[in-house]
């Protein structure tokens, strides 16, 4: 790991940090998730040098943990400034919109100023958001009981204006294997911790719905999978929901006039699948999600909802002792709302979770790796970008005349979001060499076009068995020619510096 660990220092010296059990250390007793340990790590880093007294020092003063002091401060008139995970909930009952400091145990008479809810509607949405904030008390008047109320709100965001396309070109001295392991470390853990590739490319797996819009998944395997840390902890942008789900905590809020979680997140994952409810007595939110998972918009009341958020559904499924499924039907756990061949269709891909290690303390990554929060904007970033669209256009063929069009759009969408996942630095097929060109073919084909497949055909599988005109819906079949034509293009010059190079990146441009 020190291999690694070394390469990501020397290339990404600008965007890492060097994690380690002292400095993790620093945040016990500390809910916070990765994205905020690793900005607040960044901050008060220099190289392998840090402020150990400055971040006690900041998390002293703008992420307390007792909420004692906390009501004492402000009950003394001062007006309290912290960076903090905060729940958003409308009080219909009030007529306002209410918030709670979940960390601190904080869950009553505290609403949020009128002009700070309309200065933020895309972040103050009803559940769990991060940012800094400042509250000052209201004391009582006459019947009316004190109250806290927000006063300032600043979503947290510190690495949005980075410099993404120099991020981008730093991973072309990377070969495609070291890039896996780079995305690893990334999201926390050791890569020599998992005993195949292909369990190493699940875990990757789970990033796709956040740097390609729209992609909706579903994620079954075992407890303790790392699931919910992945979700909950790398990205700001990500969300999950369990328990209930309601229509305005969702979609919209008529009360509040504000957009639910789906207009401003950039993946929603459905914890817990097989104890997750939707209140949805009429059945419009089902019609709803229907035409959501296949459009990225839909109507629900009158309110037209358009966006690139992902949906996920993710749970834990029984599993024999040779780790795989008991029962081949996993609709059966889904909820009511997702459980029919119709819902099954409208997700991309699959997540086989029984593939995956079960974490445990020998899996969390220490040394150096990109900022989380740096990676979860890079993230968001890239959302954006169209280039490895084109790329799958102009590699992949098939029958577009017979193709079974969910089929060819869900490994189109796959496939992009590997291609970017994996080769961000390639943006034009044109620049490329004939040897070039035919080595990326090789490698796009193994990690982005066969894995598409793989993942959409659990998704097919599944719909086959409880609906058998999917049976005629078959796998186009997707090929890649090989290029024999010169171009007229120079061949670009090796940049893979690193001491061991993998057998499909040897000594050409294409990592």
């Amino acid at each position: 790991m020190n291999t690694i660990s070394n390469k990501i220092q020397e290339t990404f010296a600008d965007y890492a940090i060097c994690k380690d059990r002292a400095a993790y250390g620093l945040f016990a007793g500390r809910n916070l998730p990765t994205f905020v340990k690793d900005y607040i790590l960044n901050r008060f880093s220099k190289g392998e040098e840090r402020d150990e007294d400055g971040i006690r020092e900041y998390l002293a003063a703008k992420m307390p943990r007792n909420s004692d002091s906390l009501m004492m401060r402000l009950l003394e008139g001062e007006n309290v400034n912290i960076t903090t995970r905060i729940v958003v909930k409308t009080k219909l009952d009030d007529g306002m919109v209410a918030f709670m400091l979940p960390d601190l145990n904080i869950t009553a008479n505290m609403f949020i100023q009128p002009k700070v809810l309309a200065d933020n509607k895309a972040d103050l949405v009803d559940g769990e958001n991060w940012g800094n904030i400042t509250m000052q008390y209201m004391p009582p008047e006459g019947r009316k009981k004190g109250y806290v109320l927000m006063t300032s709100y600043k979503s947290f965001n510190p690495y949005k204006n980075l410099d993404f396309e120099d991020f981008i070109s730093k991973r072309e001295l990377f070969s495609t294997e070291e890039w896996i392991d780079v995305l690893l470390t990334t999201m926390g853990y050791t890569p020599d911790s998992f005993d195949t590739l292909e369990s190493k490319f699940a875990m990757i797996t789970r990033l796709l719905p956040a740097i390609e819009p729209n992609v909706n998944f579903i994620e079954l395997g075992p407890k303790s999978s790392g699931k919910s840390y992945t979700y909950n902890n790398l990205s700001q942008y990500f969300r999950m929901i369990s328990g209930k789900c309601t229509r305005a905590q969702l979609i919209y809020n008529h009360a509040t006039k504000q957009y639910g979680a789906i207009k401003n997140h950039d993946l929603i994952v459905f914890d817990e699948v097989s104890t997750l409810s939707f209140d949805d007595r009429t059945g419009e939110l089902q019609g709803f999600l229907k035409s959501y998972l296949e459009a990225g918009n839909a109507s629900l009341s009158n309110i037209k909802i358009v966006s690139s958020c992902g949906l996920g559904l993710a749970g834990n499924i029984a599993l024999t002792e040779d780790m795989q499924p008991v029962n081949e039907d996993f609709q059966s756990i889904l909820p009511d709302i997702f459980r029919s061949s119709a819902m099954m269709d409208r997700f991309h891909l699959f997540i086989p979770g029984w593939k995956l290690p079960k974490i445990s303390e020998g899996q969390i990554y220490y040394g150096w790796a990109i900022d989380a929060e740096v990676f979860s904007e890079y993230l968001h970033y890239m959302r954006t970008e169209t280039y490895s669209q084109n790329i799958f256009d102009e590699l992949v063929m098939y029958d577009k005349k017979t193709a079974y069009v969910r089929h060819a759009k869900s490994v189109r969408k796959i496939a992009t979001a590997y291609c970017k996942l994996l080769f961000p630095h390639i943006k034009s097929l044109d620049e490329m060499s004939v040897e070039d060109l035919n080595i990326f073919k090789k490698l796009y084909t193994e990690y982005c076009l066969l894995p598409a497949i793989e993942a959409r055909s659990y998704i097919y599988e599944q719909c086959k068995l409880v609906d058998g005109e999917y049976k005629h819906n078959t796998m186009p079949e997707f090929t890649i020619p090989d290029n024999e034509e010169p171009t007229d293009v120079e061949e670009p010059t090796a940049v893979d510096q690193s001491d061991e190079v993998g057998e499909d990146d040897q000594t050409v441009g294409v990592n």
